[in-house]
């Protein structure tokens, strides 16, 4: 019985406790699963099948049966893409292209979208159509646009397709970025399989030090202020509008150290095996604009969004006010991509409004303006709160809720609270503003942050991962803590 609980665990599949980057029994795998690696990485052929296998067992050990439905996609979308760049008639190939592309969606559709136009037949029509038994499987929306990307590029001859089916099927599942990305591209990727691949001991130590990173922001600061910010964003009416405020600021932080500390974690796994996933976020906070925030923040999908969307659209080669209207309608889609929920189609057309009005802005206005720090600082305050007000909306369970948290900081917003707040609040206020003073070193400072680490005595890299777990145990909340983007 207890061999069998035992295997069970490590076999099984736990709908309640799926295989997480921040969980114990992960870093048992990676730690077994590097090891094997160290063996093996210079066999391309071996290398590739043993981490394809691994990937495949991770997806299953974060969405159980679901994982047929990847190895169908893939399988489908190879031969497809493989047929479409066979065809020499313009016409035939651009048919499969589309084929292809719908085949993707089709799954994507189905399983994020259908109870979403259910509730929006509902709401229009006044029926009472019953929602679908549809669970999500975890990071369909991001190996969706990743095939998607593979897809496309073919067509344009940007790639070749990739003869090797296991060299195809790694690049798509490869699992640091599997469930929430990056978003690679395949002219990134394949050529890295097919190279030689060196391990040396910087590029261990530098993985191991974003890894750090990313956990840090992850399960220290995002999962300890998402505590309180839970509470006050499921029932704002309850709380001051000062309250309601600091948990404004509370999810902005939560969302950025979520979402970069995985990518971080990821592209310190990749690095750690040798494999370079690029940069997905680049102090995003930092930004002046909202042109500037989309090139900082999910670099992998706003620059898929730019590529596969709003280029083809038209981009600005059809005069500003198409360009106008594609960017309106590329940051719509990119909200919709968010969530199946008019929220985040709001918030995804907000920020297309606020695009819109940075090309107007930059057209007409800034060039008549002086360059000073002062406006700098103006032209960062107003992005940063611009970014934080359309969060509320992103986060909120429904409109309602978030026009009563509006409603609450505007109306009813008392600095009185601000003492009170802070006797009882501390820590959250103390990492917070940890939070946001991390964010604020310069980027360019980061590499040599990371070259002190790699260059310090092994005692100084023990005690600083013994403070890290230590922090980890002592705020963690009671369950592991999923990553906000699984959902998506």
């Amino acid at each position: 019985m207890i061999w069998s609980n035992i295997w069970e665990t490590i076999l099984g599949y736990n709908e309640k406790a799926p295989l997480l980057f921040n969980s114990g029994q992960f870093w048992l795998f990676f730690i077994v699963v590097l090891s094997v690696y160290a063996a093996l990485y210079r066999n391309n052929f071996a290398r590739t099948v043993f981490l394809l296998g691994f990937s495949l067992f991770f997806y299953y050990k974060s969405s159980g049966v679901f994982v047929l439905l990847l190895i169908g996609t893939l399988i489908l979308v190879y031969i497809l893409t493989r047929v479409m760049h066979r065809i020499q008639h313009k016409g035939r190939k651009k048919l499969v292209l589309g084929i292809t592309v719908a085949t993707a969606l089709g799954f994507l559709g189905y399983f994020k979208y259908t109870n979403f136009f259910i509730e929006s037949i509902n709401a229009i029509s006044g029926s009472n159509i019953g929602a679908a038994d549809i669970f999500l499987p975890v990071g369909i929306s991001f190996y969706t646009f990743q095939l998607l990307s593979y897809v496309i590029d073919v067509y344009r001859g940007d790639v070749a397709p990739e003869k090797d089916f296991l060299n195809y099927a790694f690049y798509i599942s490869f699992f640091p970025q599997l469930v929430a990305g990056p978003i690679v591209r395949a002219s990134k990727f394949l050529p890295q399989l097919k190279a030689k691949i060196k391990l040396d001991k910087v590029d261990l130590q530098a993985g191991f030090f974003l890894i750090m990173m990313g956990l840090f922001k992850k399960a220290v600061l995002a999962d300890y202020v998402a505590q309180y910010n839970d509470i006050v964003f499921d029932s704002p009416g309850n709380y001051s509008g000062f309250e309601n405020l600091m948990a404004i600021y509370g999810y902005t932080l939560q969302i950025y150290c979520d979402f970069s500390g995985y990518s971080d974690i990821a592209i310190g796994i990749g690095r750690m095996m040798g494999f370079d996933l690029g940069i997905n976020f680049n102090k995003p906070y930092q930004a002046t604009s909202i042109t500037d925030f989309w090139r900082r923040w999910h670099i992998s999908l706003s620059s898929w969004l730019r590529d596969y969307l709003y280029i083809p659209l038209g981009g600005n080669r059809k005069g500003k006010y198409r360009t106008y209207i594609n960017l309106f309608i590329t940051m719509l889609l990119g909200g919709l991509w968010h969530g199946s929920s008019w929220k985040f189609v709001v918030w995804g057309g907000m920020h297309g409004v606020g695009l819109a009005f940075d090309k107007l802005w930059t057209r007409y206005v800034s060039p008549r303006l002086k360059k000073s720090v002062v406006r700098s600082v103006i032209s960062w305050f107003i992005t940063f709160h611009f970014v934080v007000f359309l969060w509320i909306f992103f986060r909120a369970k429904d409109f309602d809720t978030a026009w009563l948290m509006i409603s609450q900081v505007f109306g009813s917003m008392d600095w009185a609270y601000l003492m009170p707040f802070w006797d009882v609040r501390q820590l959250f206020v103390i990492l917070l503003f940890v939070g946001f003073a991390i964010h604020a070193i310069p980027s360019q400072l980061f590499p040599k942050m990371e070259k002190i680490y790699v260059k310090s005595h092994f005692i100084l890299k023990a005690l600083a991962f013994i403070v890290l777990i230590q922090l980890v145990i002592q705020l963690k909340s009671e369950n592991v803590q999923p990553f906000i983007y699984f959902q998506f």
